[in-house]
């Protein structure tokens, strides 16, 4: 069977409980101003697109475009010769 705590048994359990949670907070918040701090001093590194990224994604850009216009004009080609032939 449980045993059955005195009132300042409870009190003094309660008053523990909070006070491990206020310590986990104050930990929490340590270091998440730790992690601002850090990604903080490094802009750079959230840049989205860097000029070596942005001229690759330009090129695989055009080439899909190629490849698209190509597609397009042999679907043109295949449908003349099945419905005019």
């Amino acid at each position: 069977m449980a045993e059955q705590m005195t009132r300042k048994q409870y009190r003094m359990q309660q008053e523990q409980a909070e006070q491990e949670a206020a310590a986990r907070d104050k930990k929490r918040v340590a270091v998440e101003r730790e992690y601002a701090r850090e990604t903080a001093k490094h802009p750079e590194k959230t840049q989205r697109f860097d000029e070596v990224s942005y001229r690759k994604v330009s090129g695989l850009k055009s080439k899909l475009n190629w490849a698209i216009g190509i597609e397009v004009i042999l679907l043109i080609i295949v449908a003349l010769v099945l419905f005019l032939l």
